[in-house]
């Protein structure tokens, strides 16, 4: 059974595309057949569909279509879901619906992006849909008729592929009560607590998922995009009342969950920091994170986020990424970074080469079994190369990033020298 619903977006559009097509909630590990061995191949999968926009920036493709056809409405776009039951469902078989919903409504006219997110128990699939068209520059508006078709689309969708619907949902109490609607609450809540640093991210989470909060303290209460009732979320229970909430986004351990999810213990490393052990360039970038406060030093503070710390907090997966390359390698220096890229570049040039004489294969073969064949090889190169351009990337990125670290603590030591002199 798979549920939907669909609500305006007038402000922060870039950020959702961002939000929904995020790799730490939408890549997941994806078993296909190895045709020439018959063995199970594992590899990662992003299940992110881009429908008349493109892949690379679908941004970019949505503001160009509003300029094309002088669209400056106050709703720019719509986000929207469709949740399936634990269980239910495989990442690959969500993902699939989702898209062949989205190409039945909006497919003819809108620009779309179906992302399915897997980072919860519920596998739920995210659509952004650009408000304008692409074809006319006619508006979608999201009317109580496109409701009621989207409502039917996805459940003649899920019969066609053998999944329960919801029976007469006009007489049920509201669309949703079959999903236990106050659970579907509080996990919601749960799962924007572990994804935020701040009350305002909390905020924001909620936000892009169509919830509202209004009110503070014993006043807070919580909206689901569907109903036009509120909660008070101190009903939910006592581990969700205002102060409680605030509470655990204080404390909650946030940068080890991300380096987990990376499939990196940091654990070591940060006791090694504590130790003096650690190598120069793994001592700088640790220390900056706890400095900025992202890798807080206890769990029951956490200093007020300066512009540099938020500006740090935006480019957080490419800090962690760093961290990791500068840590498994036991990086010392920039010299040593430096003939790590060389060495990395070296490698490239043979599977460029190699990828290439493959695709001349390709097109020269007929035979269905070596095209097979080929293309098997052609895409494990392609993971290789990918993988090693990553590295390139990082390298260049904390060569680039270590000397602002530098200057950042420059900064902070001229700050605390001049509060020491004007105290004398």
């Amino acid at each position: 059974m798979a549920t939907t619903s669909l609500w305006a977006v007038r402000s922060g559009l870039k950020y959702l595309v961002d939000y929904v097509s995020n790799e730490e909630k939408t890549v997941g590990i994806d078993k296909t057949l190895d045709y020439i061995s018959n063995e199970n191949k594992t590899m990662n999968k992003q299940y992110v569909t881009c429908i008349n926009c493109n892949f690379a920036n679908p941004y970019e493709s949505m503001v160009n279509t509003k300029k094309q056809f002088n669209d400056k409405k106050e709703i720019l776009a719509f986000h929207g879901y469709q949740s399936f039951d634990a269980g239910e469902v495989d990442a690959q078989k969500a993902h699939d619906i989702g898209v062949e919903l989205a190409n039945r409504l909006w497919g003819n006219h809108f620009e779309v992006v179906v992302t399915t997110h897997l980072n919860t128990e519920h596998i739920h699939n995210h659509f952004l849909l650009n408000s304008t068209s692409f074809l006319d520059g006619k508006r979608y508006c999201n009317t109580n008729e496109d409701i009621r078709k989207m409502r039917e689309t996805n459940d003649a969708i899920c019969l066609e592929n053998g999944l329960s619907i919801i029976e007469n949902p006009d007489q049920e109490h509201n669309y949703f009560s079959k999903k236990k609607f106050r659970e579907m609450i509080k996990r919601v809540i749960d799962e924007a607590i572990l994804s935020s640093r701040t009350y305002k991210e909390f905020e924001m989470e909620l936000f892009t998922q169509g919830y509202r909060l209004n009110g503070f303290e014993d006043s807070l209460s919580i909206q689901h995009p569907d109903s036009k009732v509120p909660i008070r979320v101190k009903k939910l229970g006592n581990n969700y009342t205002y102060d409680r909430i605030r509470e655990r986004i204080l404390n909650h351990d946030f940068i080890p969950s991300i380096y987990d999810r990376k499939g990196m213990d940091m654990k070591p490393y940060l006791q090694r920091f504590k130790a003096k052990k650690l190598t120069p360039l793994q001592r700088l970038f640790i220390c900056y994170q706890y400095t900025l406060g992202i890798l807080p030093k206890n769990n029951t503070y956490r200093k007020k986020y300066s512009k540099e710390t938020t500006k740090a907090l935006s480019k957080l997966d490419a800090i962690t990424d760093q961290t990791i390359l500068i840590c498994k390698n036991e990086i010392t220096d920039i010299d040593q970074l430096r003939n790590i890229r060389i060495n990395v570049l070296r490698e490239l040039k043979p599977l460029f080469k190699e990828r290439q004489h493959l695709y001349y294969k390709l097109s020269e073969s007929e035979d269905p079994k070596s095209i097979v064949e080929i293309r098997e090889k052609i895409q494990s190169l392609n993971q290789e190369i990918k993988q090693r351009r990553k590295i390139v990337k990082l390298c260049d990125g904390i060569a680039d990033r270590s000397t602002r670290i530098e200057d950042f603590f420059n900064r902070e030591y001229e700050q605390t020298k001049g509060k020491g002199e004007n105290v004398r």
